[in-house]
């Protein structure tokens, strides 16, 4: 007796084109409810990156941002078209993190009815653990749960599974999973991230560049591979003005579709830093900021002994005693620690071992090798 007929197994379902000819897109005209930013700056199945370095505030860049949107209000003079629902997923920040940064939507001079949108349309969620398709299949449940047109990452590399400095990781994870969720979804991508370290030059200098070109600036010292600034269609670099505390916000790409009268604008944190607020510099303050500024990463290095390390505390105090501002010096060290800074400058955290308790924290001009590490040290004395 014959056995059953095998299923024969089935492919994937053939391709169906979906395009159009250059008169037919032109026929159809712009599609207004697919414009989310701007004048088409962010724009649903696009995506947007903001990359600057560690410690200026990125996070209530993102929470501004996102509770502006929720209510149909610019945020960063990035202004959309309607309020919008808005989930953010978040890594870094703690729950007393977030509810520090929310103080801001008090600043932000809104009505009570737009404080209500923002409650109703801006969702927030840490999400750890999960990178990769993990990641993106709560990325996928969030959006449909929220109803959201804008996700906000914060920041993109806790939700990568490779090497975000490698093109080929790059393109499996933006291009495999994270471009096929926004088609999918039909949403736009705001994305937050660190900065990287520039490739060096051959023969150990910088390669040679106009500073007007700023989307090469971008590709090779901000983000570090074509791969991350062919996928996002804009690119905003957030960059502190000397050692003040005005910051320079810089389109490096999609300037025409933002609405922006320049490529660069000036912000800088309100003088209420209990108020979480970013708020525009005026062109007085950013000329200031550039003329007095009197403590440079040269003079924060100079402090830091030449072999050996330094103690952190010992270093805050020295660093008050030659006349660093408090933020000042916070902000300088944050820079100096960054590996996107130059070597003439470049400071590395040691953790140093302490027999008593945890190890404690030092600076040098070096890394720390990995046998004078604590667990290295640790396994040496157990043996």
């Amino acid at each position: 007796m014959a056995g059953p007929t095998p299923i024969p197994e089935q492919g994937p379902p053939p391709f169906q084109p979906k395009g159009n000819s250059p008169f037919g897109f032109l026929e159809k005209g712009i599609c207004d409810n697919d414009i989310l930013l701007g004048d088409g700056f962010l724009e649903r199945e696009g995506a947007v990156l903001l990359a600057g370095p560690s410690g200026i505030g990125k996070s209530s860049i993102a929470m501004q941002m996102g509770c502006c949107w929720a209510c149909g209000k610019d945020a960063f003079d990035l202004e959309p078209p309607k309020a919008h629902r808005v989930a953010m997923i978040q890594h870094e920040d703690s729950r007393n993190d977030l509810v520090r940064q929310s103080e801001a939507l008090h600043h932000l001079g809104l009505d009570e009815k737009e404080i209500q949108q923002v409650h109703k349309n801006f969702w927030i969620e840490t999400v750890r653990g999960r990178i990769g398709v993990e990641a993106i299949n709560i990325m996928r449940e969030l959006v449909k749960w929220h109803k959201a047109d804008i996700l906000i990452l914060n920041p993109l590399s806790a939700y990568h599974d490779g090497d975000i400095s490698q093109n080929r990781d790059n393109i499996h994870f933006l291009y495999g999973y994270l471009g096929a969720l926004l088609e999918e979804l039909k949403i736009g991508l705001f994305a937050f991230h660190h900065k990287g370290k520039p490739p060096r030059a051959a023969h150990g200098g910088n390669n040679n560049r106009h500073e007007e070109d700023v989307y090469f600036q971008v590709m090779y010292e901000i983000l570090g591979g074509s791969t991350l600034t062919n996928f996002f269609r804009g690119i905003i670099t957030v960059s502190p003005i000397g050692n003040s505390e005005v910051f320079k916000f810089t389109l490096a790409k999609r300037f025409e579709e933002s609405g922006w009268i320049s490529k660069s604008q000036m912000f800088k944190w309100d003088d209420d830093p209990t108020k979480r607020l970013w708020v525009p510099a005026s062109v007085a303050e950013a000329d200031d900021a550039k003329k007095n500024s009197k403590k440079t990463l040269a003079d924060l290095y100079g402090l830091v002994p030449v072999m050996g390390t330094i103690h952190k505390d010992t270093l805050e105090n020295n660093a008050t005693e030659a006349g660093f501002k408090r933020r000042e010096y916070r902000g300088l060290l944050a820079e100096a620690l960054q590996d996107s800074t130059s070597d003439h400058y470049r400071i590395y955290t040691w953790q140093l071992p302490n027999p008593l308790g945890r190890p404690s924290t030092a600076y040098g001009r070096s890394e720390q090798p990995d046998d004078e590490k604590p667990k290295a040290t640790k396994k040496k004395g157990s043996k």
